[in-house]
């Protein structure tokens, strides 16, 4: 089995707790000895670590037969990239339970993290989400002309209709475009945009799963 370790906490003296998001869901495995600078499961048992194991029919387990596939080296070494990689392990560790498609989540978030524009890919991921999670955007139109998009109805705002408008037609049109591309084709973006998209998704997640991000503050 293979997993994303997305939270890590001390256990007793020496060992760790690794939190690790799989194909099948969480799994919390016990990293016996990890807090000794002399053990084989130091480096193996860190947050943001891709990790293969031996797996069992539960939710917890002893870390066996482990070996490294992605260290995420490159994402540690920059703590901005690393405020992005942790939004989306938020979002993992605060609103993803038992009754969803994993699977499909899981290589959505390896897919994120490997991508070249990790700040976008981090915002497209917390876009993408919301569909499994119960919330998601509607941005389909419907041939009237769009204002923007409001984030209680979760939709578009079209012209002379009441409503706040939270985004422009500019930033909606980067909005789609962020939930709908794939990640290895996204592009980046002004800062001052991301600033307002970041915003948006803030108060989205707020406002729908009452949720704040404290990686997008």
């Amino acid at each position: 089995m293979e997993g994303l370790i997305y939270k890590v906490q001390p256990y007793q003296e020496h060992a760790r707790l690794c939190f690790v998001y799989t194909p099948k869901g969480k799994k919390t495995l016990l990293a016996q000895g990890s807090q000794k600078l002399n053990s084989e499961n130091r480096i193996l048992a860190q947050y943001l670590t891709q990790i293969e194991f031996k797996d069992q029919d539960k939710t917890f387990l002893r870390l066996a037969e482990a070996k490294i596939l992605n260290e995420f080296s490159k994402i540690k070494e920059n703590f901005n990239q690393t405020k992005q990689a942790a939004l989306m392990l938020e979002i993992v560790d605060q609103l993803i339970v038992d009754a969803y498609h994993h699977d499909e989540i899981y290589k959505s978030l390896i897919a994120a993290l490997n991508s070249k524009e990790l700040e976008m890919a981090s915002l497209s991921f917390a876009l993408k989400i919301l569909k499994p999670l119960g919330y998601p955007l509607d941005l389909n139109a419907d041939g009237r002309k769009v204002s923007g998009v409001n984030i209680e109805n979760g939709g578009l705002i079209y012209q002379n209709e009441p409503g706040i408008i939270d985004l422009d037609i500019k930033d909606t049109i980067i909005l789609l475009k962020l939930s709908l591309v794939p990640y290895e084709d996204l592009e980046c973006y002004e800062v001052e945009t991301i600033q307002r998209i970041k915003a948006f998704i803030l108060k989205y997640y707020q406002f729908h799963l009452q949720t704040t991000l404290k990686n997008l503050k």
